[in-house]
Formats: C-alpha cells, structure tokens, sequence
C-alpha cells in the first residue's frame, strides 16, 4: 500500500507539472492577443501568470495603473465579498484589484505596506483569501488553488519588503527632524547621537 501511495503522489505531482506548462503556454497564447501594451503583457508572461478570464476591455485600466517603476508579480482570478469577479494583480509595491467591466477609477488600490495578513483557506474544490489590511478585511472565494498560492506568497514576500521600506522612511524622517534640532542647538551631538542610535535599533 505505501508503495502504491508513493507512485500516486509521485504521478499526481506529474500530472499537475503537466497541467500547469500545458496553463501556462495556453495563457501566454491568450495574453499575447490582448489589446494591452506590450510592457503589460510581457510582464504578464513574465511573471507566468496563467490564471487570466479578464478580456482586453476588463484588463485596459492596467495600461494607466501600471507605473513605468512598478512591475506585475503575479495576478489571479477570484471573487469578491460582493459577487464580482475581480483580477487581484500583486506588483512591486501595490495590490490592483480589477473588477470585470469596471474602468482604472473604480479599480480598488492598495499599497502593499499596509496589508497586514494574508490567508489561504483551503475549499472543497476552491480557495478562499483572506486580506487583513489596517483595520477591515477583505475576503475573496473561488480562486484556483495553484494561482491563489503563488499570489499569497508574491503579496507576503512585497508586503513585507513595502513595510520594512516604510519603517526606514519613517526612521529617516525622525533623524533629519533630531539632525534640525542639533543644527538649531537645541540638541547636542551626545543627544543627538543617543537618540539617533535608539531611533535605529527599533
């Protein structure tokens, strides 16, 4: 029985490597028609994003959102608390949230540093997302299990980056604020030195 198990798993990771090249070249067929810009899609291909049900139309607001900085890590396809089908596009620093027949105004946008928390939970046939961002959560169902990893990852992996980037601005802030401070004389270089050293170990 063990062996037969092992084989099981052994074809089933087979069958999904198969199934996800076969998405993939499928998908970088169909983005390759799209009316986008070919930064867009090339970024698209790039970052092997397979899970797109979006038309040119839905997708269009991409070509306005889309910063000449900013790059597209993933994306995938699910549906919102309110019934909508949504594209979430995970980039460098931000997550785009498309809805289907819904213009760049309408599009949902939020930095990634302020996302808190991001959880899969698994579905009988589907995944769910959960986002903890400030104070509100937002929830999305029906994501394709694979796609709805990658991008839990990509948000995690950028969100993370984003805060850290977000703490060291706000550190530089405090020491150019403490630096005007001794430039005026009412700090000494001793207290300035003391505050600026306990400003960069938190």
């Amino acid at each position: 029985m063990g062996l037969f198990n092992l084989f099981s798993k052994k074809q089933q990771q087979a069958n999904q490597s198969f199934l996800a090249k076969q998405r993939s070249q499928q998908a970088i067929v169909k983005i390759k028609k799209l009316a986008l810009p070919s930064r867009i899609k090339q970024q698209l291909i790039k970052a092997e994003v397979y899970d797109v049900w979006l038309n040119s139309h839905d997708l269009l607001p991409l070509a306005n959102l889309i910063e000449e900085s900013e790059t597209i890590e993933y994306a995938a396809v699910g549906i919102d608390d309110h019934s909508k089908t949504v594209m979430l596009i995970c980039t460098n620093y931000r997550l785009l949230i498309l809805q289907k027949k819904m213009t760049s105004e309408n599009t949902n946008i939020i930095p990634l540093a302020q996302i808190k928390s991001v959880i899969l939970k698994q579905q009988l046939a589907y995944v769910e997302l959960k986002l903890i961002v400030k104070d509100a959560q937002l929830d999305f169902n029906s994501l394709n299990k694979v796609p709805a990893g990658i991008l839990a990852d990509k948000i995690r992996k950028y969100a993370k980056l984003a805060q850290k980037g977000s703490v060291v601005d706000q550190q530089l802030e405090q020491i150019k604020k403490l630096k005007g401070l001794k430039d005026e004389g009412i700090l000494t270089e001793e207290e300035f030195q003391a505050k600026k050293k306990k400003i960069l170990d938190m």
